[in-house]
């Protein structure tokens, strides 16, 4: 029998090591996986299927429904420097169970409301809080954090989690509106959020908040440096028209498609699709992104955003939609784990925090532009295929940054100094 000190003994030891680290990191992917599932599903997604069932029973006007999801998403991204400074100050376990709390209260307050104001600050508070503290910009960081080897695989996998929360959230908040109303709905959506939050709060290891010897920066600092250099520059452009393109199919695909022609069921089915459709952005991406680099991966994500606005516009019919489902599908979920590949790359890790809640205020405070633009032209107008035009256009804008830092890109060292 082999003492400790002999070469068998020590493989085996260092195979379970190997073994414990890996199953580790599947029950961190997968917890953070189920955040963030919840975090976007409960309100960022379900929103859009609940527009219509709000504005019926309470005969508020869509413009300023419309208004307080777009407010909501301003308030995400302001709230996501802090969320993400606090991330790198004090670690995830605070942030998660502060979320727990406050996006989930917020959820109850607008279901209860007999006026729009209320039902407008409680819808507002509760995207800011559960994007803020649940988002990728929060989930990403510590995945990478909790797994430093292979960030891109962990990445990835994480946002292949995250797929699921159309294909969830959108059927299972129609189906829920359906049988119960909206107002029940939002309680179940409320409880559900919570849940995952104080999951990721209590079952994750603590793991370390940033990296060590890191400078601090202000967060003044840090958003100026999303614009200092030409690479930088380029992929803030990307992001911020990305994300007008995204939040404006999100909160607007049911609407569209059923003023296309489809029943409001069969369309809350087809965005489900859509949601399961970004699968087809992310399970490849590894190897994608290995074949043809992370840049040109964009390029890619972001042509398959502005073709999939073109079709969701005539997508009067199941074909059609399913057209949309796939190709809008691939470009939002290549997307966004794309986003925090490239800030990784740009960015030092230490700051990876506040960097990433950074790009998170891009992405959700330009993104509001789209949903707001939408509500008020359909209001005007009674035509609610506007908002796939604009999906349209910010896509084309984002596929032009997206290409033109593919083509004037170089290299850049882990600190983010650039050209």
């Amino acid at each position: 029998m082999p003492s400790p000190s002999e070469p068998g003994t020590a493989d085996h030891a260092v195979n379970n090591v190997a073994v414990n680290n890996v199953a580790v990191n599947n029950v961190v992917v997968g917890v953070l996986g189920l955040l963030a599932i919840c975090a976007y599903g409960s309100w960022y997604y379900s929103f859009g299927v609940l527009l219509d069932p709000v504005r019926a029973d309470t005969g508020w006007s869509e413009s300023t429904l419309a208004a307080s999801f777009s407010f909501g998403q301003v308030l995400v991204g302001i709230a996501a420097l802090l969320g993400g400074r606090m991330l790198d100050r004090v670690g995830h376990r605070p942030v998660f169970m502060l979320g727990a709390v406050l996006g989930p209260s917020a959820l109850l307050v607008a279901s209860f409301a007999q006026s729009v104001g209320v039902f407008f600050v409680g819808s507002a508070v509760a995207l800011a809080a559960m994007g803020s503290l649940g988002f990728y910009h929060a989930t990403m960081t510590t995945v990478v954090r909790l797994n430093p080897m292979n960030p891109d695989r962990a990445i990835s996998r994480l946002t292949i989690w995250g797929a699921f929360a159309s294909v969830i959230f959108l059927p299972g908040s129609a189906w829920l509106e359906g049988q119960f109303g909206w107002r029940p709905t939002l309680r179940v959506l409320a409880a559900v959020t919570a849940g995952a939050f104080l999951l990721a709060g209590v079952a994750l290891p603590s793991g370390q908040r940033s990296e060590p010897g890191g400078s601090r920066q202000s967060l003044v600092t840090i958003v100026k440096s999303l614009v200092s250099g030409r690479a930088r520059r380029l992929f803030t452009v990307t992001v911020a028209f990305g994300g007008i393109a995204m939040a404006t199919m999100l909160v607007y695909q049911v609407p569209v498609m059923v003023a296309a022609g489809l029943g409001a069921t069969t369309a809350a089915t087809m965005a489900g699709v859509r949601g399961f459709c970004q699968l087809g952005g992310r399970l490849p991406l590894d190897a994608v992104v290995r074949r043809i680099g992370r840049d040109r991966s964009l390029i890619l994500a972001m042509g398959a955003m502005a073709l999939g606005g073109l079709v969701l516009a005539v997508a009067g019919s199941v074909a059609v939609a399913v057209v949309f489902a796939v190709v809008a599908g691939f470009g939002i979920g290549a997307f966004s784990p794309l986003q925090g590949m490239k800030a990784d790359e740009l960015f030092d890790r230490d700051q990876l925090g506040a960097t990433m809640g950074a790009y998170g205020a891009v992405l959700l405070v330009a993104g509001s532009l789209g949903p707001l633009a939408a509500g008020v032209i359909a209001e005007h107008t009674g035509e609610r295929r506007w908002a796939a035009v604009i999906a349209m256009v910010a896509g084309l804008i984002s596929l032009a940054a997206a290409t033109a830092l593919s083509l004037h890109s170089s290299p850049v060292n882990r600190q983010g100094s650039s050209w």
